[in-house]
């Protein structure tokens, strides 16, 4: 390079080391607001609630039924246990509730030393593997990465088992580098069997697991043999959940997940950009490895919606539109994809100054966007502050009724659950209604709703109540929906003498 060029490519790799740096703070910034701003996730709320439940009396359930019912129109209080499905995860929850409290506050730090925690793994693997300089920039796209910034926000799992992948793949490039049978070749598998215990799935999951990771290593996927699979794992689950194989949804929501997975990894990821780099055996096998979960990955998201319009009795684009982050499970092709990139021969790696440097730029942008338009509009949720208020005020004999029409109604009433008693040892029980279910007429009857004193109502139903009922102004109404409402009742008297 000639001296010109040499002074001119200076300043070009200062101005990238900024925007790298500056976008990584910018991340880190947004990650302590989505802490702070950002309700917990319903998901989050069950896993407190069976956790809390099991550190009262030894056995974790969840004690107002089951999170979906029989009847889609109303919920049979019982107790359903966790029977040990979600051990790793419930586990970490549990040491964190015995060190610190039971509450929606300490699950929110918690859920923020996993987020950083991530951006850190992601860190000091990459530079150990790498440089400094692509660690700097993978880490600062992972920081601004909504899917991760939303897992903070919301105590989901997606940052706790991206570190999970980020250590497993290491683990395979030094297996791989490790001329002779290498010790490191068992912690892929125990990071395999931490996350099937994360997401509530048989352990034994992990051999074909395994196999098929094997296979995929000697196999050159194009995309009809992505869809191939994806086709095949949607069935498969389907069969599993027992639902229809000639269910109307199923090409729908293939598509959908097609399209996800454009909008989460391909563009979320800057996989949109261009890598010329010629590749070799460890690029390849991560490469085709990516590509193999990735198409599992589409087959079960797709799943995922089928099975819940099923079981919710909900038309599919209801579902869909219910369930939208479904794709945020993608987010644990972060790493590998970016690292089977890295590893090819000369390659440039991350980078905003080279021949596509608008489309990142421009990518960059809108992920920006998208973190600010979902931190300006999010906050503590109604079913929080009810939760809040109805645990200074509602007595062991008095139960909760809640009306909603929501695909999700039973993890919101959860998610009350968990706000009003984070110790579950209270004994009141909540009980779930469709609007059109003909609770009023239960309530009258005082049969399995005699004990109800309080009825909150979803922020998007207007029911027809008695006057008996009077509405209860609670902390907080003033910051979420008008149509929230909480009714305590009023009448002369006990309600069912």
């Amino acid at each position: 390079m000639s001296p010109k060029g040499s002074n001119l490519a200076r300043p070009r790799s200062v101005m990238e080391k900024k925007f790298w740096r500056a976008l990584l703070l910018i991340g880190i910034a947004m990650h302590f607001l989505a802490a702070f701003l950002m309700p917990l996730g319903l998901d989050a709320h069950v896993h407190a609630s069976y956790v809390s439940d099991g550190m009262d009396d030894g056995e974790a359930h969840l004690e107002w039924g089951e999170l979906r019912p029989d009847s889609p129109e109303s919920s049979t209080p019982k107790e359903v246990p966790a029977d040990d499905k979600w051990f790793a995860w419930h586990s970490i929850i549990e040491i964190w509730f015995t060190a610190f409290s039971a509450s929606v506050t300490s699950l929110h730090i918690l859920s923020l030393i996993g987020g950083l925690g991530c951006l850190a793994t992601i860190f000091l693997v990459t530079r150990n593997l790498f440089d400094s300089e692509q660690a700097l920039r993978l880490t600062a796209l992972a920081s601004i990465y909504p899917p991760l910034i939303r897992a903070t926000g919301r105590f989901y799992q997606e940052g706790i088992i991206l570190i999970l992948i980020t250590l497993a793949v290491y683990s395979i490039i030094r297996a791989v580098r490790d001329s002779k049978f290498s010790y490191w070749w068992a912690i892929p598998v125990l990071c395999g069997v931490l996350i099937l215990s994360f997401k509530g799935m048989p352990l034994w999951y992990i051999l074909p697991a395994i196999a098929v990771l094997l296979a995929s290593s000697r196999l050159e996927m194009n995309q009809i043999h992505i869809a191939i699979i994806a086709l095949f794992v949607q069935l498969v689950i389907l069969y599993r959940n027992e639902v229809s194989l000639s269910h109307p949804d199923i090409v729908p929501a293939l598509l959908s997940s097609f399209i996800g997975y454009f909008l989460f990894v391909i563009c979320g990821m800057l996989i949109i950009s261009k890598n010329e780099s010629p590749s070799n055996f460890e690029s390849d096998l991560l490469f085709r490895g990516s590509k193999m979960v990735a198409a599992c990955l589409i087959g079960w998201v797709a799943a995922l919606w089928v099975t819940e319009a099923v079981a919710l009795e909900k038309g599919f684009f209801d579902i869909v539109y219910s369930f939208r982050n479904n794709p945020r499970y993608f987010s644990l092709l972060l790493i590998p994809l970016w690292f089977s990139r890295l590893l090819k021969t000369d390659s440039v790696g991350l980078s905003s100054d080279n021949g596509e440097n608008k489309i990142v730029v421009g990518l960059v942008s809108a992920l920006l966007v998208i973190n600010i338009l979902v931190l300006s509009t999010t906050g503590t949720t109604g079913s929080e502050y009810v939760g809040s208020h109805l645990g200074d005020e509602i007595t062991d004999d008095e139960d909760l009724l809640f009306v909603s029409d929501s695909p999700l109604a039973m993890h919101r009433l959860y998610s009350i659950k968990f706000s009003m008693d984070p110790d579950s040892d209270g004994e009141s029980i909540g009980h779930w209604r469709s609007n059109d279910s003909g609770w009023q007429v239960e309530l009258l009857e005082c049969d399995q709703l005699s004990n109800v004193t309080w009825i909150f109502v979803f922020h998007d139903l207007t029911p027809s109540i008695s006057s008996e009922w009077e509405e209860v102004d609670f902390e907080g109404s003033d910051k979420v929906s008008q149509g929230y409402q909480l009714y305590k009742w009023g009448g002369e008297g006990e309600r069912c003498a």
